[in-house]
């Protein structure tokens, strides 16, 4: 009987098996900004909480779905194996395990050095790691789309599970970055005294609002690259910026309590307006353009909303050069990048057109044989 325990050939996921998948991880981000908002807030910790047990339980759920969804391509695949690997997961797997080595080591640090407190929590190296591998799980459905291109409408569309995996992915790394978030910092609140060059009191005005105007190009560049990704991967839809944009502000408003509510709604505005803008030119540009032409409008966007939301809610104290150096200097950054990363579009659009094709072939194929 010829029969093997791990089929390398991959198999193909179903848009339930991924929409579940991505659920699942987002779950995961949620459970892992509960954990951070009780350490911001000084709320009682300890390993036994409700946040730990969703983000633990919702890992070993991802790691246990993972499993079966191997198990049901192997099923479709005639029972010739136990486990086949859907296609787009196979770093899922290696997360998984690095997972497991992640946990393994920040216990052996936390009896070595003790707990962290405060920014070292997002820098310790055994919580890196745990941030590397669970960059890997979430990326499942994301990888899983490129392999498997369908028509919108078709009903097994992955664009949605896609989607719904990269605004994980990007809370993820606004997580580990969110001491420098634009969408929690008040440094436009505070004034920048004009003392004596060198004095002891500019240089701390100058390090406050350095803070702020790094909190504005950082979390720019995490939202403006996941988002080009959506472009140039196909998997935007009308919405999907408004979605991402949303609820990165969500999340990072909830490690304060939601004591920021405008960030949100400021967020939410920008974010629809680059659907719309999207909307508007995805036919009339060259992919390359419109990519560059987001990367720029992100920024200018999102930021003049959410200062504008600031101004009407506190006083900003920053001077007309900050507050409009801040967007512009943001948005030539997010451009700067986008251009560093060059263009990926030309492969992409051919490899989704053939795919198709070879899959109908595939299946006439298998038809005449029969």
């Amino acid at each position: 009987m010829n029969r093997f325990i791990i089929d390398v050939r991959p198999g193909r996921s179903s848009l339930i098996e991924d929409a579940v998948y991505s659920a699942l991880g987002l779950v995961v981000i949620a459970a892992l900004y509960a954990d951070g908002r009780a350490h911001i807030l000084g709320l009682p910790d300890s390993f036994f909480t409700p946040w730990h047990a969703f983000m633990y339980g919702g890992l070993l759920a991802m790691i246990v779905w993972l499993a079966i969804m191997g198990r049901r391509a192997a099923i479709r695949r005639e029972g010739r194996s136990i486990f086949v690997l859907p296609a787009g997961y196979a770093f899922s797997v290696v997360g998984a395990g690095l997972f497991v080595l992640g946990g393994v080591a920040d216990m052996i640090w936390h009896i070595v050095f003790g707990i962290e407190v405060g920014l070292e929590a997002l820098l310790s190296p055994s919580h890196l790691l745990l941030f590397i591998s669970g960059g890997l799980l979430l990326s499942g459905p994301l990888l899983a789309q490129r392999r498997d291109v369908a028509p919108p409408g078709s009903g097994t569309d992955k664009r949605v599970p896609a989607m719904l995996a990269l605004t994980a992915l990007t809370g993820l790394a606004a997580f580990a970055l969110s001491y420098l978030s634009a969408f929690t910092t008040h440094a436009p609140e505070q004034s920048m005294p004009r003392g004596p060059e060198g004095s002891d009191a500019h240089i701390l005005a100058e390090v406050l609002a350095s803070e702020g105007l790094a909190s504005f190009i950082v979390t720019s560049i995490v939202l403006v690259v996941p988002t080009v990704h959506a472009l140039r991967a196909r998997i935007w839809f009308p919405g999907a910026l408004a979605a991402l944009i949303t609820a990165v502000a969500v999340l990072a408003s909830g490690l304060t309590g939601f004591q920021n509510l405008e960030s949100v709604i400021a967020a939410l505005i920008g974010g629809a307006l680059l659907d719309a803008l999207v909307l508007v030119l995805r036919r009339s540009v060259r992919e390359r353009a419109l990519e560059l032409i987001i990367a720029a409008a992100l920024p200018l966007v999102v930021w003049s909303a959410q200062l504008t939301a600031h101004a009407i809610r506190y006083q900003l104290r920053w001077s007309e050069e900050l507050i409009f150096g801040v967007v512009l200097v943001s948005a030539l950054v997010s451009v700067s990048v986008i251009l560093a990363l060059g263009s990926g579009g030309g492969r992409g659009a051919r490899r989704e057109t053939r795919e198709p094709e070879e899959t109908t072939n595939t299946h006439a194929t298998r038809g005449a044989t029969e």
